[in-house]
C-alpha cells in the first residue's frame, strides 16, 4: 500500500507540474543576458590533492615570476615565488595546455601552446598557439588551429620573433597539420619545417624539441607514431625517431647510429646546457625479440596485446657525445629509466651547470650523476611526474609538476614546499547527500574520493581542511545513501566497489565477482534507488543489482555493449565494450536506461528481464560514446540522451529527448556551441528546465531545450564532467575536470517563465534558510583556499522588467519586522535578508558617520550606497519560524512564503 500510494502521489504531481508548466512555452524562450549573469557559480575547492601540472615557464631573471600549465586547468601565475596564485587563461575559449614558453628577451611575452601533450584517456584537445604581449593579461590565438596537441614551445634567445612549435596533431585521428612548426614574424605566419611522413601516407607528429644552447639554429626533434582509439592505445610504430637540423629548420636528418630502430614510442630529448655536444634521449623501445617486422607491426596498428612470456625492450636512456651524429644506451638491459606507460611521461632535464648530471621524469624519479653510469632516485617526492624546470643559476632550485600538485625547492629535493591551495581538482563523478549544510562527494583522477561541505555554517570560507578523504585510487563514482547518509558506495578504476560507513569509518569491498571476465569502464555506473535505498546497482558489460546494499548481487541483464572481441581486447590499460551510463527512473524503479562505449542505447521497462536496444529509433546516430542518459523526473516515457564524440576528435554535441521511452528521438542540440557533451540534467521542479555539462562550459534552457545560454558568472571555460541538483536546496553542483566543484543558486530559473519575463516584476520563491549555531571552528594554515559559502541569510530573488526602485518587507504575522529598498536593475536581482529584524532607524549623523568610515576603506559608487542603505536600520536576530516577503515595485505587490529554521543538526 505504501508504495502504490507514493505512485499515486506522483502521478497526480505530473499533471500538476505540467498544467503549471505547459502554457508559457508555447513558444521558445532564450534565457536573457540580464538573467544568465546573475546565476553566480561558487568555487568550494577541493585543492590540497592539486592537478596534473604539464610545463613550468619561470623568468631567469626574476625567478619569482613562474608561470605553471595545467592539463585541464589552465594556466597560473606567481609572482611572488609561489606565495599566492591567480589564474590568467579562464576566459579562452579552450582550457588544456601543453606546453608554455617565456620570452627572455622581453618577459611580457608569453605563449602558451593549447592541448595536453601527456596522451591520457582524459587528455582535452586544443586550438592552437596563444600569445600574451603583457604578461598574461590578454591572450591573442596566433594559429595552428589543427595542432590539438602541443609538446613543446622554444623561442630563440637571440631573436624573439622566432619560435618552434611541436604539434603531435589529433589524438583519436590522423591529420596533415602534424609536425614542427616555426615562425619568424612573431607568430603572424606559421612554416612547417618538419614534415614526418610513413610510406603508408600517415603523417607522424612531433612531440619534444630541443635548442642546443650554442648555436639556436641547431635543434634536435622527437617524431611520434602512435594510435589511440577510444578501445585501445597503441604505444609505438616504426615513424618514430629523432631529426637534427644546423639551419634552423630548412634541413633535416635523422639521427639512427645507436639508436634502436624499427618500432619506437614517445621519445624526450634534451641538450646539455653546459655543454652543446652532450645530449640526451629517453625512448620508448616497443621491438620485441622474437617476432617478424609485419607481425608486430600488425599488433600495434590493431591493438593485438602482448602473449605470456613476451615483452618490449623497454623504456631506454641514450646520450650523445658529439652533438647527436652518434648514441649510446646508458641505461642497464632490463631496466625501465622513465617507467610506464610511457605516453604519459618521457621527460628528460639536465643539470645547467653538469652535464652528466641528469633527470628523467616519470611514474618515479630517475636521476644519474655521472653521466648515466648509474641511477638512483633522487628524492621521495611527487609521483605521476611531467614537468620540471631547474634553475640556470642555482641548480638545487627546482620545479616539479605532478599528477597531484607541483613543489619547489631550493636544497636540491630535500625539502619542498607543495602549494596547497591552488582549486585543480579532477573529478569523474559527483553526489550530494541531505545534511545541513549538505555535502558533495566526488572521485578523482588519480587523486582518490574526497567529501566537503558545500557551505560552512555562517557563509565562513571553505578551506583546505573542510575535504575528507573517502577513498583512493583514481577516485570514480561516489553515491551516498541520501535516507541516512550514513552509507557512500565508493569506487576507483575498473570497478572494484566498497560500502563505506561514514558514521563507523568500516569500509567493506562489495565488488561483483560472479562473472571473471566482466569489463569495466574507467567510471563505471553506481545507481542508489530512488525507490528503495537498499538496493543498488553497478555496471560493468552488464548490469548488477544488488538488493541489500552490496551484499549479494544478480546480474539482471546480458551483455548491452557491441561485444567486438577485438576491441574488448584492446591494449593501453583500456576495458572496452562497457556501459558508461546507467539511469534509474524516477518514476518507476522498474524502468532502467543504459549507454555504452561504443554507442548502444537499451531500456528496460521490466526490471531487467527485457532489454530493448534503441539505436535504429535515434536520428543521425553516430554510436558514438554514450555519456549520459537522464530519466525524467515528471513525465513518464521521457529521457534525455547524450554522445561524447572527442575519443573520435568529433566536438560536434550530441544531444537527443525522448517522449515516448526511446521508440521516436529529437535533437535539441541546436543553439549548443561546438563542444562535446558530458551530461545533460533536468531540474526536479520545472520539466523545462534544462542544464548541460559540456567540455567547456555549462549551459542552460527554459524552453525544453530549444535554445540554450551560457553560464559563466564565475564559472571559468573547463569541462563540466558531471552535474546534480539538490533536490531540497536547489542548486546546481558542477564537478570539473580540471577546477574542482562549482555550485550555483538555479531557484530563480525555476520559476523564470516567459510570463514572469513579461511581467513587470516577479518575486520568486523564497528558499528557507538555517539561523546556523557558529560553535567552535577548526584552526587553519594561513596560506589557504578561500572557498565561497552560500552567503548567510534568506536570498530573495526576483526579475524586473525594467530598473527602479523596490521595497522589500519581511512580516511576521502581520507584523512587519523588516523593510529595505533596493535599487533593482533590469533582469535579475538579489537581496539577501540577514533573518533579523528592525529595533530602531539611525539617525542621519550616524548614516553619515557610516558613509565616511565606509569610504576609508575604499568603498564607493553602487556598493557604497546600496550598504548605506542596508545599514538604515539597527536590528537584531529573529526567532525561527514562519514569514512573509512582500515585494513592492512600480505599484505591483507580491508576496511569498519562508521559514527561519533553527539549527538542530550543529551537533553533527
Amino acid at each position: 500500500m505504501k508504495f502504490r500510494f507514493t505512485k499515486n502521489i506522483k502521478i497526480a504531481s505530473f499533471l500538476l507540474v505540467l498544467l503549471c508548466f505547459a502554457a508559457p512555452f508555447a513558444q521558445a524562450q532564450k534565457i536573457p543576458a540580464n538573467v544568465a549573469d546573475k546565476i553566480h557559480f561558487r568555487d568550494i575547492g577541493p585543492t590540497r590533492q592539486g592537478g596534473r601540472y604539464v610545463d613550468f615557464a619561470v623568468v631567469d631573471k626574476s625567478t619569482k615570476i613562474i608561470y605553471a600549465a595545467t592539463a585541464s586547468g589552465g594556466v597560473w601565475k606567481t609572482v611572488n615565488n609561489g606565495i599566492s596564485w591567480e589564474p590568467i587563461f579562464d576566459n579562452e575559449n579552450i582550457i588544456s595546455v601543453g606546453a608554455i614558453a617565456v620570452d627572455q628577451k622581453n618577459n611580457n611575452v608569453v605563449w602558451v601552446g593549447t592541448g595536453e601533450a601527456n596522451n591520457s584517456r582524459s587528455s582535452y584537445w586544443g586550438n592552437g598557439i596563444y600569445k600574451s604581449t603583457d604578461a598574461g593579461k590578454t591572450w591573442t590565438n596566433m594559429g595552428l588551429p589543427e595542432s590539438h596537441h602541443i609538446g613543446r614551445i622554444l623561442i630563440d634567445p637571440k631573436n624573439s620573433d622566432v619560435v618552434y612549435v611541436a604539434a603531435l596533431g589529433k589524438l583519436y585521428s590522423d591529420n596533415p597539420e602534424r609536425g614542427l612548426y616555426k615562425t619568424t614574424n612573431g607568430g603572424k605566419t606559421w612554416t612547417k619545417v618538419l614534415e614526418v611522413k610513413k610510406e603508408d601516407g600517415k603523417f607522424i607528429g612531433v612531440v619534444d624539441v630541443a635548442m642546443s644552447p650554442k648555436d639556436p639554429n641547431t635543434l634536435i626533434a622527437a617524431a611520434y607514431d602512435k594510435i589511440r582509439t577510444p578501445w585501445t592505445f597503441n604505444e609505438g610504430g616504426e615513424g618514430s625517431g629523432i631529426y637534427k637540423s644546423t639551419n634552423g629548420g630548412k634541413t633535416w636528418k635523422k639521427l639512427t647510429k645507436g639508436l634502436p630502430g624499427g618500432f619506437l614510442g614517445r621519445i624526450g630529448v634534451a641538450y646539455a646546457p653546459s655543454n652543446s655536444k652532450v645530449v640526451y634521449a629517453n625512448v620508448e623501445n616497443v621491438n620485441v625479440k622474437g617476432i617478424s617486422t609485419e607481425e608486430r607491426r600488425k599488433m600495434l596498428e590493431i591493438g593485438i596485446p602482448l602473449e605470456r612470456g613476451q615483452s618490449v625492450d623497454g623504456t631506454e636512456m641514450y646520450r650523445s657525445d658529439d652533438g647527436g651524429e652518434s648514441w649510446k644506451k646508458i641505461s642497464p638491459d632490463g631496466v625501465d629509466i622513465g617507467g610506464a606507460p610511457s605516453y604519459y611521461y618521457q621527460q628528460v632535464r639536465v643539470n645547467p651547470k653538469d652535464p652528466d648530471h641528469v633527470y628523467v621524469i616519470g611514474i618515479g624519479m630517475w636521476e644519474s650523476r655521472n653521466g648515466g653510469k648509474t641511477w638512483e632516485t633522487p628524492f621521495r617526492f611527487g609521483g605521476d611526474n611531467h614537468a620540471m624546470w631547474i634553475d640556470p643559476a642555482d641548480p638545487e632550485h627546482m620545479l616539479l609538476g605532478y599528477d597531484h600538485g607541483m613543489g619547489i625547492t631550493y636544497d636540491g629535493g630535500k625539502t619542498w614546499y607543495h602549494p596547497d591551495e591552488i582549486p585543480l581538482a579532477q573529478f569523474y563523478a559527483v553526489d550530494v547527500d541531505m545534511a545541513y549544510p549538505y555535502n558533495v562527494y566526488g572521485g578523482l583522477q588519480d587523486n582518490g574520493s574526497v567529501r566537503g561541505p558545500s557551505s560552512k555554517r555562517g557563509g565562513a570560507s571553505i578551506g583546505l581542511e573542510d575535504w575528507n578523504r573517502t577513498g583512493g585510487g583514481d577516485g570514480m563514482y561516489n553515491v551516498v545513501d541520501r535516507t541516512n547518509n550514513r552509507y557512500l558506495y565508493n569506487e576507483s578504476q575498473f570497478g572494484p566497489l566498497s560500502r563505506l560507513d561514514m558514521e563507523t569509518g568500516e569500509s567493506k569491498s562489495i565488488r561483483y565477482t560472479g562473472d571473471r571476465n566482466m569489463r569495466w569502464n574507467w567510471n563505471a555506473p553506481i545507481i542508489v534507488s530512488q525507490h528503495n535505498s537498499d538496493v543498488i546497482y553497478h555496471a560493468g558489460n552488464k548490469v548488477v543489482k544488488s538488493n541489500f546494499r552490496g551484499e549479494s548481487w544478480t546480474e539482471i541483464s546480458g551483455d548491452l555493449s557491441k561485444n567486438d572481441a577485438v576491441k574488448a581486447n584492446g591494449t593501453g590499460n583500456i576495458q572496452y565494450g562497457t556501459i558508461t551510463t546507467l539511469e534509474e527512473s524516477p518514476i518507476n524503479a522498474n524502468e532502467l536506461w543504459a549507454g555504452t562505449d561504443d554507442g548502444n542505447v537499451h531500456v528496460t521497462r521490466d526490471g531487467g528481464k527485457t532489454w530493448t536496444n534503441l539505436n535504429a529509433n535515434i536520428p543521425n546516430n553516430p554510436e558514438y560514446w554514450v555519456s549520459r542518459i537522464e530519466a525524467s523526473a515528471h513525465v513518464p516515457g521521457t529521457a534525455y540522451l547524450s554522445y561524447n564524440g572527442m575519443r573520435r576528435d568529433v566536438f560536434t554535441p550530441y544531444l537527443y529527448k525522448t517522449t515516448d521511452y526511446g521508440k521516436t528521438w529529437t535533437s535539441i542540440a541546436a543553439g549548443l556551441p561546438t563542444e562535446p557533451v558530458n551530461v545533460i540534467r533536468e531540474d526536479h521542479k520545472n520539466p523545462n528546465l534544462l542544464f548541460v555539462g559540456t567540455e567547456l562550459s555549462v549551459y542552460a534552457s527554459i524552453d525544453g531545450g530549444k535554445n540554450w545560454t551560457k553560464l559563466s558568472n564565475n564559472y571559468p571555460t573547463n569541462p563540466a564532467y558531471d552535474m546534480v541538483i539538490h533536490p531540497r536546496e536547489n542548486e546546481l553542483v558542477v564537478a570539473t575536470h580540471g577546477r574542482g566543484i562549482f555550485i550555483a543558486d538555479i531557484s530563480p530559473l525555476q520559476g523564470l517563465t516567459a510570463e514572469a519575463m513579461n511581467s513587470d516584476v516577479t518575486l520568486f520563491d523564497v528558499q528557507p534558510a538555517v539561523q546556523w549555531v557558529r560553535g567552535l571552528s577548526n584552526t587553519s594554515a594561513y596560506t589557504n583556499f578561500d572557498g565561497e559559502s552560500r552567503a548567510d541569510g534568506v536570498h530573495i530573488n526576483f526579475h524586473a522588467k525594467n530598473a527602479g526602485k523596490a521595497t522589500i518587507k519581511i512580516l511576521k504575522g502581520t507584523r512587519e519586522i523588516y523593510k529595505t529598498e533596493v535599487n533593482a536593475k533590469a533582469g535579475l536581482n538579489q537581496m539577501i535578508w540577514g533573518m533579523d529584524e528592525i529595533v530602531s532607524e539611525r539617525s542621519a549623523a550616524q548614516l553619515q558617520q557610516m558613509r565616511e568610515r565606509f569610504e576609508r576603506f575604499g568603498m564607493s559608487g553602487e556598493d557604497l550606497e546600496e550598504r548605506i542603505a542596508q545599514s538604515r536600520y539597527i536590528t537584531k536576530s529573529t526567532q525561527p519560524g514562519e514569514f512573509t516577503v512582500v515585494l513592492e515595485m512600480n505599484g505591483k505587490k507580491q508576496s511569498k512564503e519562508t521559514r527561519v529554521l533553527q539549527d538542530i543538526w550543529y551537533k553533527k
